[in-house]
């Protein structure tokens, strides 16, 4: 029933169903996503003898999160104009800002490109990566570089097309992709010696194909969105619009996986084994956190849409059904993913006891307890969506990356163990959602007096 609408007007029409009816898509994208990931992973596993296969993918982890997910972050700034311009019915802008999104994606693709395939050894070493599996990530992270126009290019346009309301063709574009992904992870690594070269070759032509179905789709579809890419323009006050709202939230993106280098790095000094487990627990986490990231994805856009349309009621129940959904949902599934975590990490890491005995602490500290993080996504989103990344990247430098660097310098230093590695995650979950609380009810105060940014 959800799936059969292809697009979704969030100003109009029953909001439960509307927000489950966008939703949907978006966690069946990341849960279909988060499972080629993992056949990345048992490939490896089941055509290697040890993990440092593994281990080679694990370590580049957090070196990918922090420069290609601080540029895809950007994207959220088109998402946060464009939620809003659609909400006021300005066709002209939403056209400028599309446009000038894309050209954006591809330029700084280029730029990571080469700075990732060049610096790639130093990441590497910056991380503490162990011996063992060090020339394999090193492979493993320029080839994945390489991609990233495709990896940046497919984020922006797919921003675009589901803050337009469509959350479907993205999934269908997740979906080709993965599959060609997993058809060339078992081709390529039974032609190939060296497999973290084929996992990583899959992965691009994957993202690759999944950019060349977003954009051919902006250019075919109805409605304000629609691009004609042959004449496409760089309105440099969208991007400026662009940057004013994407910044922060590129900023808050990059500072998660900055503050979790120097976790990566003592998880590393742990040996291969804490590497494998730490990154086949990490990939099993995509579960519970689809759904938090979708609800809080679905607050963007509804939040937004209805601001643009100053429908307030709209607005407070679109939050609150948002961050409902995202907490509830990824709590029954961090329970049962937890209870029954030993069986998945054995898919991942076959039957190595060490490795698995790693990846259930970090289940216990952050499968468990994802339904935080899940809450955080709605608030910060919303935040956002207000017209206040810049808060939400205070609170984040604060909560996260300020936290976790006192963390590891004072607290760690006394109790070297992986527990409390995995526990400075937690708290500091619990610490960003305090300060996320406090901050929304100050702006949602102001809001009913009838203050709130415009774009």
């Amino acid at each position: 029933m959800f799936l059969s609408r292809k697009s979704v007007d969030a100003t109009k029409g029953p909001l439960v169903k509307l927000i489950i009816a966008f939703a949907i898509p978006l966690i069946i994208s990341t849960l279909v996503q988060s499972f080629f990931n993992a056949v990345d992973l048992a490939v490896l596993g089941a055509m290697t003898e040890d993990s440092s296969a593994v281990a080679s993918v694990g370590a580049t982890t957090s070196i990918i999160h922090l420069i290609v997910n601080t540029f895809v972050g950007l994207s959220s700034g088109a998402k946060i104009i464009i939620a809003r311009q659609i909400g006021m019915k300005e066709t002209d802008s939403i056209k400028k800002t599309a446009s000038t999104s894309l050209i954006t994606a591809v330029s700084i693709g280029f730029v990571v490109a080469i700075v990732g395939f060049i610096f790639a050894p130093d990441f590497m070493h910056l991380v503490n990566c162990p011996s063992e599996c060090f020339d394999g990530a090193v492979i493993y992270l320029r080839i994945y570089f390489l991609g990233a126009p495709a990896i940046l290019l497919y984020n922006y346009a797919s921003a675009v097309i589901t803050t337009s309301g469509d959350t479907q063709r993205p999934l269908y574009y997740i979906i080709a992709g993965g599959i060609l992904n997993a058809a060339l992870n078992v081709i390529l690594c039974l032609i190939l010696p060296k497999k973290v070269i084929a996992v990583a070759v899959a992965t691009i032509a994957a993202q690759t194909l999944g950019a060349f179905l977003a954009v051919r789709r902006l250019s075919v579809m109805e409605g304000d969105c629609k691009l004609d890419l042959r004449n496409l323009s760089f309105s440099p006050s969208a991007f400026k619009k662009i940057l004013r709202y994407g910044a922060p939230i590129s900023l808050s993106a990059m500072l998660y996986p900055l503050a979790n280098l120097q976790i990566q790095s003592s998880i590393n000094s742990f040996g291969v084994a804490a590497t494998a487990g730490n990154s086949a627990a990490s990939t099993i986490d995509a579960i519970p956190s689809a759904f938090g990231v979708s609800f809080g994805s679905a607050a963007s856009v509804f939040v937004g849409q209805n601001l643009g349309a100053n429908n307030k009621q709209r607005v407070r129940q679109s939050f609150s059904l948002c961050i409902l959904f995202g907490v509830l949902s990824t709590a029954l599934l961090g329970s049962f993913i937890y209870s029954t975590g030993e069986f998945w990490l054995s898919i991942i890491v076959k039957k190595d006891t060490e490795a698995i005995s790693y990846g259930m602490i970090r289940m216990f500290y952050i499968t468990l307890f994802y339904f935080v993080a899940a809450a955080n996504q709605s608030l910060s989103h919303t935040i956002q969506a207000y017209g206040y990344p810049a808060a939400s990247t205070i609170i984040s430098t604060v909560g996260v990356l300020l936290f976790r660097v006192i963390w590891m310098k004072l607290i760690y230093p006394r109790y070297q163990t992986f527990d409390n590695l995995m526990l400075c995650f937690l708290v500091s979950w619990l610490t960003v959602m305090a300060a996320n609380i406090l901050t929304l009810s100050i702006i949602t105060a102001k809001y009913k007096k009838g203050i709130y940014k415009k774009i």
